[in-house]
């Protein structure tokens, strides 16, 4: 059964929304919908994204007292996950003593924080790395330990971690030499590479305890704003539990504040990102997100820069002119200053051209520029 095209290529399709539902959902509707996904799509060949649901669907069936068709399969899945999570939790938390013995703030994020806070239990949230957030002063000496032990960058680097790659990256996954991968953040945001950004999550930091290490995560304002940012941008992969991940969020005890969430938004202008995924959650779930807060960040002022780059990372395979992939590029770098005036630092914006592309040096950007125009024009007289 072919999906019907969506306005947003990030959000989930129909047939995520069904296993969404028997993930999250209650009762007959849980139970109906799984049998429907399972029926129509079977679990033979699902896409990597909704795979990544069907622990949850088996966890809430399986609480709820449901059954459906290939009952022992879900159940295996689940487990698999859970054993999985555990050799991951098992394999860094080596890294996450020293961290801690060598007095270095840590902050755990997305997966594994929310695997212990909202979700029912750590195999229902599969995941390939643990991400942790760790000051930006510290992120150069924390880049060349992990090397230095043995641990590898999964993308490409280049030969100097300066400060310039620092605000042009937020992360960067390593793999250990045994197995296992580490998320280490520099930044809180991927939109969002600058040290003030950072402020709101440190500044209201709680204290958690992984793997009897104790450490800090985000209060659920911060943990909110990060998935709905990360979640909403398109990937190869459907990041669809970004979804279940913001529903749970949104169901814990622990209460959002809105205010701080939507002045987040508006200072770092985030506006477009967080709306459309906050319009999104609300028309399909009833989660109580007040209508003002989706008011204040529907008439927020956005730049033509953030309009040009949501709508390249919501869609990025449509089809854009040089200016607006430029003006994409620009958005995220104009983030990074913090406020700064672009005019006195336009030099700045070179270098994260240069990274962009994954360049050693400035001087080889000219060349690829004339190379990507000269593309562009080809393509447009064929097309």
């Amino acid at each position: 059964m072919a999906e019907p095209k969506l306005l947003f290529a990030c959000l989930p399709t129909p047939s995520q929304m069904l296993l969404i539902e028997a993930a999250l959902g209650h009762g007959d509707r849980a139970a109906a919908a799984w049998a429907g996904w399972e029926r129509e799509f079977q679990l033979d060949h699902p896409d990597e994204g909704s795979f990544r649901l069907l622990p949850l669907v088996y966890r809430n069936l399986h609480t709820q007292g449901l059954t459906g068709p290939e009952w022992n399969r879900l159940k295996g899945i689940h487990r698999r996950a859970w054993s999985e999570n555990q050799v991951l939790f098992h394999r860094v938390r080596p890294v996450l003593e020293e961290l801690r013995a060598q007095d270095i703030p840590v902050m755990l994020l997305k997966g594994a924080a929310l695997a212990s806070l909202v979700y029912p239990d750590a195999g229902c949230r599969p995941m390939r790395d643990i991400d942790i957030l760790v000051p930006v002063k510290r992120a150069r000496d924390l880049f060349e330990n992990l090397e230095a032990r043995g641990w590898k960058p999964a993308y490409w680097r280049p030969r100097e971690i300066a400060g310039g790659f620092l605000a042009f990256r937020h992360a960067m996954d390593f793999s250990g030499p045994e197995g296992g991968q580490i998320d280490l953040h520099w930044h809180a945001l991927n939109l969002c590479c600058h040290e003030a950004a950072d402020g709101p999550f440190w500044s209201h930091a709680e204290p958690l305890e992984f793997c009897g290490v104790p450490l800090l995560t985000c209060h659920v304002t911060e943990h909110l704003l990060q998935v709905l940012t990360h979640g909403i941008v398109w990937s190869a992969v459907p990041p669809v539990r970004w979804v279940a991940d913001a529903v749970l969020l949104l169901r814990s005890d622990e209460a959002v504040d809105w205010q701080r969430l939507v002045a987040t938004c508006r200072a770092w202008d985030l506006s477009p990102y967080v709306h459309c995924a906050l319009e999104f959650l609300n028309r399909a779930f009833a989660l109580g997100i007040p209508a003002w807060a989706l008011d204040a960040l529907e008439r927020a002022p956005v730049s033509a820069a953030t309009r040009a780059e949501f709508a390249r990372a919501c869609a990025p395979m449509a089809r854009r002119t040089a200016w607006q992939d430029l003006l994409s590029f620009y958005a995220r770098w104009r983030r990074s200053l913090g406020g700064a005036s672009p005019a006195l630092h336009a030099h700045g914006f070179v270098r994260h051209l240069q990274y962009a592309f994954e360049l050693q040096s400035v001087g080889a950007l000219p060349g690829l520029l004339v190379r990507s125009a000269v593309r562009r024009l080809a393509d447009r007289q064929s097309a």
